[in-house]
């Protein structure tokens, strides 16, 4: 990012960015028009998306109940079992494959917590969950909300059998009348080694990517910063138990004693100077990603795998416009 202190140049954020986001999801899609419309040089619209709200109690309880009945057969003990039989037959090393597992609440408390406070979230765009197990997180949110699309992606055989029998029964469930029912893709596949298979040219268009990272490498780690870094403008990357890489994570006041302090060096190291006053020592910003993203919420959380864990939530800022102030000209004499 580029910090411009110019007198003749700022950074200006213009809202036109958050309104093109938010007329489409975060996924910045321009409807088709004609080549009368280009060739007559006027704008094509832009497809107008809906505000999706939090589910009510009772369509939360009709719809936990039809999540209940797709995986009344996949107990979290006997998924655990199938992931740790899995990996001992084929010598699995490392903890990155661990089971974690999703419900539905869990996804509905991070459905609401979004909307209500970090808002507004729109119809359509793709849920994305990297290392999905059996389906359960990627199914909850296909039964909350109106995604265009849902995809998981699940590196062990055994948890992918399941998800395959999971995605039969979600197609064939009934949502109420009216209710969008998203298209359910979930791959076996390796979203660190199949990355460009699997999930690269889905980020322009996820809106909401999930990672359960209890586990996760440095690798892995590595992966969720390479899809977040693709993701649009106003979307979220959700985070359990580790968060992404601090130097991923944009923040104006990171270390601000370090920098003060490298500051301070550096204005007293030169040579046959006298020192500056400490007022007038200037201190760098931090370095920042230009395509990094922002904690808006870290909180402990209970969860279905164990232990509380750390929830991290991160979205994905509009990036600010650097204007170009035009010249001062003189007045007349």
């Amino acid at each position: 990012m580029l910090w411009l202190k110019s007198a003749r140049r700022q950074r200006k954020t213009t809202n036109s960015a958050e309104r093109s986001c938010a007329r489409t999801g975060g996924l910045g899609r321009v409807a088709s028009v004609g080549q009368s419309m280009a060739e007559e040089g006027e704008e094509p619209p832009v497809e107008q998306l809906k505000e999706v709200p939090p589910l009510t109690e009772e369509e939360v309880e009709a719809r936990a109940a039809i999540f209940d009945d797709i995986f009344k057969e996949a107990a979290a003990q006997d998924m655990k079992g199938k992931s740790i039989n899995e990996r001992k037959e084929n010598a699995l090393e490392g903890k990155a494959l661990t089971y974690a597992e999703f419900d539905f609440h869990l996804m509905t408390e991070l459905f609401t917590k979004i909307k209500t406070n970090f808002g507004p979230v729109y119809e359509k765009g793709i849920f994305l969950d990297l290392g999905s197990g059996v389906g359960k997180a990627c199914i909850a949110a296909a039964l909350q909300h109106p995604f265009e699309k849902v995809v998981g992606v699940e590196i062990l055989q055994g948890l992918s059998e399941v998800a395959t029998a999971s995605l039969a029964k979600y197609q064939e469930a009934q949502l109420p009348e009216g209710e969008v029912k998203p298209e359910l893709q979930l791959i076996k596949g390796d979203f660190v080694g199949e990355f460009e298979a699997h999930v690269d040219s889905l980020l322009p268009q996820v809106t909401f990517c999930l990672a359960v990272a209890s586990c996760y490498g440095e690798k892995e780690i590595q992966a969720l910063v390479a899809a977040a870094r693709k993701m649009p403008a106003n979307s979220f990357f959700v985070t359990f138990t580790q968060p992404l890489p601090e130097s991923f994570v944009i923040d104006d006041d990171r270390h601000p004693r370090q920098r003060r302090a490298a500051a301070v060096r550096k204005a007293c190291s030169k040579r046959g100077v006298e020192p500056c006053p400490p007022e007038e020592i200037q201190v760098e910003p931090p370095q920042i990603d230009p395509d990094g993203v922002t904690l808006v919420h870290k909180e402990v959380m209970q969860v279905p795998w164990g232990e509380p864990a750390t929830c991290f939530i991160y979205k994905k800022m509009p990036k600010p416009e650097l204007v170009e102030e035009a010249p001062e000209t003189e007045g007349p004499a």
